[in-house]
Parts: structure tokens; sequence; C-alpha cells
């Protein structure tokens, strides 16, 4: 039997009868009842190839009936009895009933191959490969069938071998993507790939590479650096001037040692002109000159230059008082044209009389005068009004001509007399306005102390960037810890924005520390307790080596400047000083050879510590828009301050001192367990600490770093 098929399907023919055969009939024998009913593996035997006729499929028996019986089929199905879906035809499995066959099927159905002449047994190809090359081959199928079990009871239930047919559908004789260009695409994806793992990997590498090592809160250059103030008159003589008075040329010569010694910026006294310099230093006649004792407005450049090469900064003290009569000089007492009619009888006077004096303001040129005289006066005080005012003030124009040759701030040395004036809060606003970018304005506390007005005080809240405050050592350590205290929790700490504390022991208007504590050798001890402190420390030159006053007892008439004794500076052999050239003596007897003390050096490493240790360089901690200053003094009895620096997260640093005559043994363990020694005497340095036993001989300190 034949059937017509589309071309897009691959069909199975079954013949008529199906021939009996030794191999299969022993097979249905051999197999009992529960095995047929188990079994569902279906039987594929290949057809005769497509070039035999339908005559001999019809004829060439595949399967005969057991014991004689035969097997009916069902009619050969026609096109409309093949299932599709989806646009695919699918096999259409066709049941027919037929005879019993009295032979027991197999459990399993074995692939039997067609013994027919002209089989697929002349090719060697697999049924597999037959089935996806061979679009005309008809495969056959014997099944028992299940529903004639229900209605054959006399074969004792076993079911008859069915016929089915499969019908594949034909595969198109070539797919699209095998005419693709494989080799590029595989290389072109190779590629893409690899390109896309370097950028990736270098992306890594660079954000790695551009990591910050240490997340600390950043800060401006002058918050939590080291100062170093300076008399220029007693640091050091060069060898040009060579009269025992300090110069600025002497000054450029110790540059290295400031900067090796942790200096981060440079502040000078008072520079400027005095008839009797350098006893009588602060009696200056103009704010924009160098006296000619120290050098020249180039030796002055030559020394910028210098300290700005070293990574370094310059401050200049400004003495407004008692030279500067008010905060806004005398503009405000007269009006606009008193004021251009001075300016021009000043300015004739200066020619005719040709006054040898420094004015304090410089005159208006006559064309400004001209002009204030020829114009009406309501545009006298539009136009010509700032112009005066800017030239004729002291202060202004110092800010203005010091920043123009390099200085970076200025020590507002006397404000404090001012703040109670009407226009203070607008010529410290003015004022401020002259600052460049990043240069900053000092001032002393009593200054802040002395605003009874609020708009005062906001004034120089808001417009001064370091409140100076000098520690008294003097009454002891309780005395130490109700200024520092008074400080970090007084209005300076309520918020962010605030001015920094600018700590001192010593200055130009106070006595040597190692000529005011009861132990001498206490003098760098005292220089790291204000480095120590929240803020920015400043230490007063000498103060580092613990130099003393001078005890000059035939210059009694010189008693204010005893403390600004002349540097001593020892040489490398360990002999002699070298403040002025030999045989040259200086202006005030030079400073004796300090004590000998274990601390030596020690300045270097703390300030060296300030730039690398989040707790002790940092003002104090925000948390959730509340500032604490981060700054604990635990513990003062008997001569013995311990000061504790702490931020979140990171290790605390502990400052022990005894600034007492005796060796205490202290038990201060319920404050801390231990640490090591990061700062300190050579023979502690690095050596862990139990604070159960704490030794601390008279005059030495050091700085702890704890344990987690």
């Amino acid at each position: 039997m034949s059937i017509q098929k589309p071309e897009d399907l691959l069909s199975v023919v079954i013949s008529n009868e199906l021939p009996p055969s030794s191999n299969s009939r022993q097979l249905f024998i051999s197999q009992d009842q529960q095995d047929e009913e188990a079994s569902d593996c279906p039987l594929l035997t290949p057809s005769p190839p497509p070039t035999q006729t339908d005559e001999t499929l019809q004829s060439t028996p595949i399967f005969n009936a057991l014991e004689g019986a035969p097997l009916e089929m069902i009619p050969t199905p026609t096109l409309e009895n093949i299932n599709t879906e989806d646009g695919l035809n699918f096999m259409n499995i066709v049941n027919s009933s037929s005879k019993p066959l009295h032979d027991e099927p197999s459990s399993r159905d074995p692939m039997v191959e067609s013994t027919s002449s002209g089989s697929s047994s002349d090719s060697n190809e697999p049924v597999c490969a037959q089935l996806l090359t061979q679009l005309n081959t008809a495969y056959q199928h014997l099944a028992p069938d299940a529903q004639a079990l229900f209605y054959n009871q006399d074969n004792g239930g076993k079911p008859p071998l069915v016929g089915i047919q499969l019908v594949v559908p034909k595969p198109p004789k070539d797919y699209r993507f095998m005419k693709w260009n494989w080799p590029l695409i595989r290389k072109t994806c190779y590629w893409s790939l690899m390109s896309i793992l370097t950028g990736c990997a270098a992306l890594v590498i660079g954000i790695i590479a551009t990591m910050p090592t240490k997340c600390d809160p950043p800060v401006e250059w002058w918050q939590g650096s080291t100062f170093y103030e300076i008399f220029p008159a007693s640091f050091q003589d060069s060898t040009k001037g060579a009269d025992g008075i300090g110069d600025l040329r002497g000054i450029i010569m110790r540059l290295d040692y400031l900067k090796n010694l942790g200096v981060r910026a440079v502040r000078l006294n008072s520079i400027f002109p005095a008839p009797h310099y350098p006893e009588y230093y602060s009696n200056i006649s103009n704010m924009t000159g160098v006296n000619k004792e120290l050098g020249t407005l180039e030796d002055f450049s030559g020394l910028v230059r210098a300290i700005h090469e070293r990574n370094m900064s310059i401050v200049l003290d400004l003495p407004l008082y008692p030279f500067v009569k008010s905060s806004s000089g005398e503009a405000p007492r007269v009006n606009v044209t008193e004021r251009a009619l001075r300016e021009r009888r000043d300015f004739a006077d200066n020619i005719v009389i040709g006054d040898a004096r420094l004015p304090s303001t410089p005159s208006a040129s006559v064309e400004v005068i001209r002009d204030v005289l020829s114009s009406p006066l309501h545009n006298v005080k539009r136009h010509v009004l700032p112009t005066v005012r800017q030239q004729e003030h002291p202060v202004s124009e110092a800010v203005r001509v010091w920043q123009q040759r390099g200085v970076d701030g200025f020590y507002l040395k006397g404000l404090e007399h001012y703040v109670d004036e009407n226009t203070f809060a607008n010529d410290l606003r003015y004022w401020r306005s002259l600052l460049r970018p990043g240069n900053i304005f000092i001032c002393h506390v009593s200054a802040l102390d002395a605003a009874t007005s609020v708009v005062a005080r906001n004034s120089i809240l808001s417009r001064i960037d370091l409140i100076d405050v000098t520690l008294r050592l003097v009454n002891g350590t309780r005395n130490i810890k109700a200024q520092i205290e008074s400080i970090t929790k007084g209005v300076l700490f309520e918020k962010p924005g605030y001015p920094w504390i600018h700590w001192s022991v010593g200055s130009v208007d106070t006595s040597r520390v190692a000529s005011t504590i009861a132990v001498r050798n206490a003098s760098m001890a005292a220089s790291l307790l204000a480095m120590m402190l929240p803020g920015t420390p400043s230490i007063f030159y000498g103060d580092e080596i613990g130099i003393e006053d001078c005890e000059c007892w035939d210059h009694k008439d010189l008693a204010h400047v005893h403390n600004l004794v002349p540097m001593y500076w020892e040489k490398e052999d360990g002999s002699g000083s070298s403040f002025s050239p030999s045989g040259v003596t200086a202006w005030l007897p030079e400073a004796g050879k300090p004590m000998e003390t274990s601390l030596k050096s020690t300045i270097t490493k703390m300030a060296k510590l300030r730039m690398e240790a989040t707790p002790v360089y940092i003002k104090a901690v925000l948390r959730e828009s509340q500032i604490t200053a981060n700054c604990d003094v635990r513990y003062v009895e008997d001569e013995m301050i311990v000061i504790e620096r702490w931020y979140p997260r990171r290790n605390s640093y502990v400052y022990v001192a005894n600034f007492g005559n005796k060796t205490r043994v202290k038990d201060l363990s319920f404050l801390y367990y231990g640490g090591h020694v990061v700062v300190g005497p050579r023979y502690r340095m690095n050596k862990n600490v139990y604070f159960k036993e704490l030794i601390v001989p008279p005059g030495e300190a050091f700085v702890i770093k704890l344990d987690k």
C-alpha cells in the first residue's frame, strides 16, 4: 500500500500483511504477560529504500502473526488524518482493531530490521542518519493495541499488535546560519571579550591607584599645623650685616632648621621702622616699610621666596595699638569735603616743606583732589569716597601692600582696643574682603572677651581664622586643666565654622617658659603640651631647646625685652654659639646653653605626629551637626597631667607629663591599660607602657598610642 505525501513530510508505509519471522516469533513466545503490559519502548524498523516500488512493499511481508493468526491492519491513512500544530506536520498515530495474536508479545519491543529484499541492510548508515538524510524513508512501529484489550476477552487480555505510521517534518535543505562567516565571528567575539576584560582590569587598577591611603578629614594649611614665632632681631645675625642684630638674611640661613623641626608657618613679630629698634620695637612709624636694621624690601622678598620654596607660609604681626588711633582712622569724624581739603593740604605740605616724617597714610594724588573739588557732592560720595578711604587707612594699606609682597596672613595685635567702636564690625568686614583666598587673620582671645556687643562678637567669630590663647603654666596642673576646659567647652567650640585655637606657651609679650616653671628643663614638655591640644600650636623661638630670660644686670632699663634674648645655636661639634659672627657683640647678651633634657628632638617627632595622626591634628568631632572637642584632661594630681586625644574608629593618644620636682610612680590603670610610646625620650621610644605602674621623672613628657 502506498500513500501520497506532501513534499515537506516523511511518511511511514506499513504493509498489509506482517510476515512471520522465526526471530520475532521466538521473542513473542518468550515474554510473559507482565512484561508485555509494561512495554513502553517503540520498535522502529527502517523501511526499504525509497527506490522500492509500492508493490514490493505490499507483497513483501515484514511481520507474521504468531501461530498462523494474521494481523489485520487498518486502511492506510490519508493526508487528512495527519495532525498539524503551528504550521508543522507531526506524526499521526493510527490504531485499528486486529485479530488477536496467539503468541505472547514481548514486554519490550526490540528494534528489528526488515528482512525483505531491498531493505536498508544494503546501506551501512545508521537509522538516525537515514532519518535526517533520506526524506522518503518509511519507518514501522509495532505496539500492542490497548483499546483492543477491552473488547477482546477471548485471548486472555492479550492485545494484538498494531501498526503505527510516523510522519517526520522535512527539514530544509540548508540553514541560513550555516552561510555565516563563523571564523570572523569567533575572532570578533574573542577580541571583544578580551577588550572588555582589559578595560575592566584597567578601571579597577585606576580606582585602586587613585584611592587615598587614608580617609582623614581635610583641613586648611593653617589648621593643626605648627607655627613658629620669631623676633627677627634675636634669631640670627647674618654675615652681611654683622652688627649684632638679627636680620632677614639671617632667617633665610636658618630656614632648613625650621623645616626639619616640622614648622609649617613662620610668624614674624614687628619688622617695621621704629626710632629705637630693637629695644623699643613697638614704637613704629608705619606699617608698610621694613626696618633698616633688618634689611631691605629686596631682602624681605628673598625671605618670602625661600619660605614658599620649602612649602611653608609667612605670617606678619600688625601692631595696631597704639599706632592706629581707631579702627577706621579719623575718616568718620569729618565730612567728604573736609577730608579732600585735608588731603590736599597734606600733599602740599609734603612737597613744599619736605617733611622727613613718614606719613601713616599715603596722600591722594593731585588729580584725585582736583576731581573731589570739582565734582558735585552727590558724586563724591559715590565715586571718590571708597578710593580715599582705602588709601588713607593704615590697616587697609598694610594688608594690601604686604599681600602683594607674598605674605600669607596677619596677626592683628591689639584688636581688643577697638571692639567697642561703632565702626568695628564694618571695618573688620572690609579688611577681610581685602584678603586673598587662603590668607588668614589672627587675633588674641582678649578681643573676643572684650567684645560686649553681639555684632562685634559675631564679627570676630566669622572673620577671624585663629584665636590666640596663651597658656600659663606657673599655677600648677589644676589651673592648666581649667584654662584648657574654659576654651574647649566655651563659645569657640559651639559651631564648626568658628575660629581654630592658636595655642602658645610663650610669646614676645611673656617671660620665657624655662624661667617661669618650677622645673627648668620642662620647657620642651610645655611645648609638647601645646602641640597636644586641639587647634594650631605655636612655638616661640628658643622654647624648643629651653633657653631662659636674659640675666642682664647691666641692662635693667631693658627689662621688657629680657625675654627676647638672642637665640642659642649649638655648633655641630657641640661647642659655642653662632648667633653673630665671631667678634661681634649682640645687642643683648646671648642665651646660655640650655639645661640637659631627655626630650631633645621630641618637637620634631611631635610635629610629624600632628601631620599623620587624625586624633591629634583635628580640632573636634562632628556628630549630627553637634561639634565636640576631641580632647579630655583625664588626670591632674601631684603636678602630673594626662590628656587624651581621641577620634572615632582610631587609636587614641595620651599625653603624660610631670611638671613637679619629684619622680612620680602612679597607678592609672583605672584610666587605661597600656600602649606604646610614639613621642618621648629615646629610652622610651617604641616601648610598651602599662598604666598599672607608670614612672615619670621630673620635667619629662611622652605621648602614648593606646591599644584598641
